[in-house]
């Protein structure tokens, strides 16, 4: 999949049905890799759903030209990394 380029102009004036059409152009490329890493469908869909939730309060932070693919699969990554450390402390 061709990754996407978002203009600083789009990401300070971006509306929420377009972001939800980019989350959407995502979704089984993050849900796959979401499976990978917990090994489990249920414990997949809800890490996509707190991503798409960090993904809302952090998408008009990004900056220029931001790898939007690469920023959500790292963002997706950075927070299992976290459940599972939070976990592993318990």
């Amino acid at each position: 999949m061709t990754d996407i380029f978002i203009p600083r102009d789009k990401v300070e004036h971006q509306e929420s049905a377009e972001l939800n059409s980019l989350l959407k152009l995502f979704q089984k490329r993050l849900y796959r890799t979401a499976l990978i890493l917990t090994k489990s469908p249920h414990a997949a869909r809800d890490l996509l759903q707190e991503v798409y939730l960090r993904a809302r309060q952090e998408y008009q932070q990004l900056t220029p030209n931001t790898h939007f693919g690469l920023w959500l699969s790292q963002l997706l990554i950075n927070i299992h990394l976290g459940r599972t450390e939070r976990l592993s402390n318990c």
